[in-house]
């Protein structure tokens, strides 16, 4: 009988990238072996002989193949449903884990038993060719208030419970962007979450500009579902952390890439206009009975 897995990692893929690669070769190089890959291919077979090369070198490589393209919380859910190990790992075919990782995180779920834990990582920026921009390290202690206003914890230094997953509903599949943000939200409110005091992993963007994400390029998504977190937790800003919140919305407006101008940046009422719109962007998106919604 094959011994049931420590940690299954879920590798969303969704085409040929010369990146995968590599993310891939970062799972075989992991000190801790009782661990499984679960791929969920949506390449139409394009990476097939990426995932074969990669088979040889990881202790186990469970493909699944959804017969159409994903959204990125539905991708997660199917390759969860089907992962065999108790304790769930994501790492996008972007990103790298560090050696040690799976060990710190296996470790840090069974020393801490909390039901999420997370390490700080490297956000590194890169050309889109691969030259390397810059890097800084992301490692914040959780505080609840906090994530509530922006989030701070990257998939690719987590960890969680797959009773976790299960109990709170999966991933919320309205979200196509922000996905993880959510979900933190709601695991933060069902069990413990904890920070590991370590930088382990790499999380990667080949925009060639630093501070800009791939994101950037989707800005209805990100406007729709930014304000489709705050509204579905709205219960959860009260007092001063509705006050600041509305400093947050503000700052969000400001930054946002294309950079506003006229009246949506220089004031307080065009910055309100904004999120009135993307509110209701949230709105109509779920009036229309085209996609898959979760339990909130």
């Amino acid at each position: 009988m094959t011994e049931r897995p420590a940690i299954s990692v879920v590798v969303r893929i969704l085409g040929p990238s010369a990146h995968l690669e590599q993310a891939l070769e970062s799972l075989a190089m992991q000190t801790r072996r009782d661990f499984e890959t679960v791929a969920v291919d949506m390449s139409s077979g394009r990476c097939d002989e990426v995932l074969a090369r990669a088979a040889t070198r990881l202790p186990r490589l469970h493909r699944v193949a959804p017969p159409r393209r994903l959204s990125r919380p539905a991708a997660l859910n199917a390759g969860i449903a089907a992962a065999g190990a108790p304790r769930i790992a994501i790492l996008d075919d972007d990103n790298l884990y560090d050696p040690e990782h799976l060990d710190r995180l296996v470790n840090g779920l069974d020393a801490t038993g909390a039901d999420y834990v997370y390490t700080g990582v490297r956000h590194a920026t890169y050309s889109p060719d691969g030259e390397w921009l810059s890097c800084r390290e992301v490692a914040v202690p959780f505080l609840f208030d906090r994530v509530l206003l922006g989030n701070f914890i990257y998939a690719t230094g987590s960890a969680y419970r797959k009773s976790l997953w299960e109990r709170i509903g999966g991933y919320d599949e309205r979200f196509t962007v922000f996905e993880d943000w959510d979900f933190i939200i709601r695991a933060a409110q069902a069990g413990p979450l904890v920070h590991l005091p370590v930088v382990s992993g790499e999380s990667r963007k080949f925009t060639g500009a630093v501070g800009v994400s791939g994101f950037d390029r989707e800005i209805r998504e990100v406007r729709r579902c930014h304000a489709g977190i705050h509204w579905k937790h709205r219960r959860l800003y009260r007092g001063a952390l509705r006050q600041e919140l509305r400093v947050e919305w503000a700052e969000h407006c400001k930054r946002r890439v294309v950079q506003r101008t006229g009246l949506l940046a220089r004031s307080v009422a065009g910055w309100r206009l904004e999120v009135i719109g993307d509110l209701l962007s949230w709105w109509l998106y779920n009036l229309t009975p085209f996609h898959s919604k979760a339990s909130p």
